[in-house]
């Protein structure tokens, strides 16, 4: 059973926090990796997973597709997510998404 080894948590609309807990990826049957990760906003968790050719790859794209989950949550619900009170969230980033977060990612 996966067990979560990383989380981050950042601040929601002033009052709340979202936080990102990534499990350790696990190796599939075909050789290929699964990471999955929980997003716990103030209104219940979101559960979510990645598919990469190696553990690195897999926390990886599940690292970017939280990104993209929290930008999405700026995008399209007007909310104010921030870690560290900055808009940056220090995250890897898709290339394809880059411009959504102007402020940060890697």
């Amino acid at each position: 059973m996966a067990v979560s080894f990383v989380q981050r948590t950042f601040s929601v609309d002033g009052d709340g926090e979202v936080t990102c807990r990534f499990f350790s990826p696990e190796p599939e049957d075909g050789g290929d990796f699964l990471c999955r990760y929980e997003m716990k906003w103030p209104e219940g968790s979101r559960f979510r997973r990645a598919r990469g050719v190696d553990a690195v790859q897999a926390l990886l794209l599940a690292m970017q597709m939280a990104h993209a989950d929290l930008l999405s949550e700026r995008e399209r619900n007007g909310r104010q997510v921030l870690w560290l009170d900055q808009r940056s969230l220090g995250l890897p980033i898709a290339n394809s998404i880059r411009d959504l977060d102007p402020d940060g990612g890697f």
